[in-house]
C-alpha cells in the first residue's frame, strides 16, 4: 500500500545579491537554516523569514517544520545598487572618522562618526533631513526623525536601530556608542511594539556602509500599516491568531507594574504575582510568574515608582532578573512624574523580580579598594606561582583560598603569572605531595577552589577529591568529625551537584537554642560558624525565610560591636574575617549588609577601615595577623559573593589607580574607644576559653584561640 503525502512544505526564495536582502517564503511555520558554503550557520523562524548576505558563494537555506524538510542553494553574487539606493558625490557621501559635535539642550555633545548614530548623521546630510537627539543616562535617544517622533502611535513607540537585521541581534546600546564597520548595514525604524522590526515597520531609513565606508541611504516613509491586537486586562489570559502579523499582549494594571508584555510565538499566557525577599544584593520591588504553554520569547515593559526607588538606589541601578538564570538587560526607556520605565528582553515561561542593586554594596572590581586589594595579592605572590603571608613558603590552603577571591574578582587565572607559573600550576604541582596530610576541610576547600577555576575536582592530577571528601561522610550524614567540616563539605558538595540530604538534615539539628552554630558538637555558638552554616544551609536550597535561617540571623545581629564589626565569639574585637563572613552570610539571606549597623556605622563600612594603604586588610583596627586570608576575604565579601563562589564567562584585567580616583569608596569613622572596650573584653574570654579549643580542632575559617591570645598582648604593648 501507498503512503500518499497530501501537503508538503514549500519554499520560494526572492533576491541573491551581496548586501541586498534574500527573503524566504514558506506555507508553514518554519525553522530555517542560512549557510553560505558550509560556514557558521545562521537561524531564523517563521513563514516569511530574510536574510543579507555579505559575501558570494553558495547559500544553503533549509526550512524544517516537523517531520517535514525542504531545501534550496543559490549561488549568492555581486550587483550594483538599484535605483531605490540613493547615492550622491563620494566626499558627501563618504564617513570619516573622527568626530562630529551635536548641541542638546544647550550643551554640546562630541559624537564618533562611525557610530549608528554617525551613520545617521551622515544619512540626515544626503538626503537633506533633520532628526532630535534628547541625553538619556545611557546615552544619546533619537526623539524624532522628519516628522516622526516617539509616541505619536502609542506609549512605547519611538525610533529604534538595527544593525545588520536579521543576521545580527538586536544591539543593546545606545547608537553613540555602537562602532559601525565596513559592509554593514544600520536601519533606522519606527516601532511601534516590541516585536517591530525592520521589516515591518512602516518608516525606516536603510543606511549601508561600504567597505571603503562609503555611504548609500534608502528612505521608505508611511507603508501600510501592520495589523496588531490589543488585549487589557488586571489578569491576562488570551490568545492570538497566528496569521496575525504581530502578536502583542499588552496589560496596564498597578498589580504588576507590567506596562506591555509582548511575546512570539502567540498563544495562551497566565501571569500573576509572587512574593520575593529582597534577593543577592538587591532590593525587590515586584516579582511575577509568566506561564506559556509552551516556549516565547519576546520583551516587557515595566515601571518602577520613584517614591519606591529613592530609599533604594538610582534609576540606573533598576535590573529585571530572572529568577532561574540571573540578570537580563535592562534599559531605561521613560519617566513620568510617579514612574520610571523600562525594557528588557525575555522567556517564557519564568520566574522574574524587578529588582534595584543595594546602595553602596556591593563594591565593583574596579573600585579603589578592590584594586588596592588584589595589586597587594599580585605582590606577595611567590616564583611557584602560589600564595602565603608574605615571608612564608606557598601552601595549598592560602592559594585555594587565592583561586577563589580571584574568581570571585573576575581575575584570569592564566594571567596571575610569576616567572610563568601560575596558581593552578603551584596546585599541580604541589597537590599530591600534600594529599596525605589533609583532612576534611581542605579537601572541600580543594573542592571549592577547582570548582571556582572551572577545573574538575573529580579528576585533578589524577585525584577524585569529591571522592575522597564523600567518604569522610558518616551514616547520620555528619561530614568529618566537626561542625564546621560538615559545614565545608555541604558548600563542595553543592558545587559539585551532589546530594547533600543527609547532611543537611544533620547540620540543621546542630543549631543552638540561641539561633547560632558552634564549630562542634556541644559548643557555644560563634559567629564566623553561624555565617558559614547560612551559606551551606542556602547553597542546598533551604528557604531564606525558613526558621531556621532567621533564628541564625538573630543570633548573628548579637555579634555586632559598637564600632560596626563583628566579633569571633563571646565578646571579641571586630575582625576583618568576622566582617567578611557575615556580609557573605547576610548577601546569601537576601539581606542588605549596609542596613548592619551599630553606631551608623555598617559592618561594610567596619570592614572597609580595616583597610591599609598597601592595600592588604589588618585582623582587627590595630593588629595585622594572616593578612593574606584577611585580603582574600575581604575581597570576596566586600563584591557580595558568597560561598561556594562560581566561575564567570567574562575576566576583567587588572587595570592602574589613577591615585584615588577610581570609584574610591567612602568609610564612616571608627569608635575607637568601642575598639579598645572590646580589646579588653576579648583578653577576658580568650582566658576562659584558650584551653578549651585545641589548635587541631579550631574551624578552619576562624582565628584560632591561641592566635587571638597572641594579639590580644600585642595590641595591650601597643596602646
Amino acid at each position: 500500500m501507498l503512503s500518499i503525502q497530501t501537503s508538503a512544505l514549500t519554499m520560494h526564495v526572492e533576491g541573491n545579491h551581496v548586501n541586498d536582502v534574500v527573503k524566504v517564503t514558506l506555507d508553514k511555520p518554519s525553522f530555517v537554516i542560512f549557510k553560505i558554503d558550509n560556514g557558521t550557520p545562521i537561524y531564523a523562524e517563521g513563514s516569511e523569514v530574510a536574510f543579507i548576505p555579505h559575501v558570494t558563494g553558495k547559500l544553503c537555506i533549509e526550512a524544517i517544520h516537523g517531520d517535514e524538510k525542504v531545501s534550496k542553494t543559490v549561488s549568492i553574487v555581486k550587483t550594483e545598487k538599484t535605483e531605490e539606493i540613493t547615492k550622491i558625490g563620494e566626499n558627501r557621501n563618504f564617513l570619516p572618522q573622527g568626530e562630529f559635535t551635536k548641541k542638546i539642550d544647550g550643551k554640546n555633545y562630541r559624537i564618533e562618526w562611525r557610530t549608528a548614530l554617525g551613520a545617521l548623521e551622515k544619512a540626515s546630510k544626503i538626503k537633506d533631513f533633520s532628526y532630535v537627539l534628547e541625553k538619556k543616562s545611557w546615552g544619546l535617544y533619537v526623539k524624532c526623525i522628519k516628522d516622526k517622533c516617539e509616541k505619536s502611535e502609542g506609549f512605547t513607540s519611538g525610533w529604534m536601530y538595527w544593525v545588520n537585521y536579521p543576521r545580527d541581534p538586536l544591539p543593546g546600546v545606545s547608537a553613540d556608542l555602537y562602532e559601525i564597520k565596513g559592509g554593514d548595514k544600520i536601519v533606522w525604524y519606527f516601532s511601534r511594539s516590541m516585536d517591530e522590526t525592520p521589516e515591518t515597520s512602516p518608516y525606516k531609513i536603510e543606511i549601508y556602509v561600504s567597505k571603503t565606508y562609503d555611504v548609500s541611504v534608502k528612505i521608505v516613509w508611511g507603508k501600510k500599516e501592520t495589523k496588531a491586537k490589543f488585549i487589557k486586562g488586571e489578569t491576562q489570559r488570551g490568545s492570538l491568531s497566528a496569521k496575525e502579523e504581530t502578536e502583542i499582549i499588552q496589560t496596564i494594571t498597578s498589580k504588576f507594574d507590567i506596562v506591555n508584555l509582548t511575546l512570539k510565538p502567540s498563544q495562551e499566557i497566565e501571569l500573576k504575582s509572587i512574593a520575593a525577599k529582597d534577593h543577592f544584593s538587591r532590593s525587590v520591588y515586584k516579582a511575577f510568574e509568566l506561564n506559556t504553554n509552551k516556549p516565547a520569547i519576546g520583551f516587557v515593559e515595566f515601571r518602577v515608582s520613584k517614591e519606591w526607588l529613592k530609599t533604594k538606589g538610582n534609576p540606573e541601578d533598576v535590573i529585571l532578573m530572572d529568577l532561574n538564570n540571573g540578570d537580563l538587560k535592562t534599559k531605561l526607556i521613560e519617566e513620568d512624574s510617579e514612574y520610571y520605565y523600562y525594557r528588557s528582553n525575555i522567556t517564557s515561561p519564568g520566574m522574574f523580580a524587578i529588582t534595584v542593586k543595594w546602595r553602596g554594596f556591593p563594591l565593583n572590581v574596579t573600585d579603589a579598594p578592590i584594586i588596592k586589594a588584589l595589586k597587594w595579592l599580585r605582590s606577595i605572590q611567590n616564583k611557584d606561582g602560589g600564595f602565603s603571608n608574605p615571608g612564608e613558603e606557598s601552601s595549598v590552603s592560602k592559594t585555594s583560598w587565592a583561586i577563589i577571591a580571584l574568581v570571585a574578582a573576575k581575575q584570569d587565572l592564566n594571567e596571575w603569572k610569576k616567572e610563568g607559573k601560575t596558581p593552578l600550576d603551584y596546585l599541580k604541582e604541589n597537590i599530591n605531595e600534600s594529599i596525605d596530610k589533609m583532612g576534611t576541610a581542605d579537601y572541600a576547600r580543594t573542592i571549592l577552589a577547582l570548582k571556582a577555576a572551572n577545573k574538575n575536582p573529580r579528576n585533578f592530577n589524577g585525584i577524585d577529591f569529591v571522592a575522597k571528601l564523600k567518604s569522610k561522610i558518616k551514616d547520620n550524614g555528619q561530614i568529618g568529625d566537626f561542625i564546621y567540616t560538615t559545614i565545608w563539605g555541604v558548600l563542595a558538595l553543592n558545587a559539585c551537584g551532589e546530594n547533600t540530604t543527609k547532611s543537611v538534615e544533620w547540620l540543621i539539628k546542630q543549631q543552638n537554642e540561641d539561633g547560632g552554630f558552634a564549630w562542634a558538637v556541644g559548643e557555644k555558638s560563634d559567629y564566623d560558624d553561624t555565617a558559614a552554616a547560612i551559606q551551606a544551609l542556602i547553597s542546598s536550597g533551604v528557604d531564606k525565610n525558613s526558621e531556621v535561617i532567621k533564628k541564625a540571623l538573630e543570633y548573628l545581629k548579637t555579634g555586632q560591636n559598637d564600632d560596626g564589626g563583628f566579633r569571633y565569639f563571646g565578646n571579641s574585637a571586630s575582625n576583618a574575617a568576622s566582617d567578611a563572613w557575615i556580609i557573605q552570610a547576610l548577601v546569601a539571606a537576601g539581606e542588605n549588609p549596609m542596613k548592619w549597623r551599630k553606631n551608623n556605622i555598617s559592618v561594610v563600612d567596619h570592614l572597609l577601615s580595616l583597610q591599609t594603604d598597601e592595600g592588604y586588610f589588618k585582623y582587627t583596627n590595630i593588629q595585622t595577623s594572616n593578612p593574606g586570608y584577611m585580603t582574600v576575604c575581604a575581597i570576596m565579601a566586600l563584591l557580595g559573593k558568597p560561598h561556594p563562589i562560581k566561575a564567570e564567562n567574562e575576566s576583567i584585567e587588572l587595570i592602574e589607580l589613577e591615585g584615588e580616583k577610581v570609584n574610591s569608596i567612602e568609610t564612616k569613622p571608627i569608635n575607637q574607644s568601642a575598639v579598645n572596650q572590646s580589646i579588653e573584653q576579648a583578653e577576658k574570654q580568650v582566658k576562659s576559653t584558650i584551653e578549651e579549643k585545641k589548635e587541631q580542632k579550631t574551624p578552619g575559617f576562624g582565628i584560632i584561640a591561641a592566635m587571638l591570645a597572641i594579639a590580644i598582648v600585642l595590641l595591650r604593648k601597643k596602646t
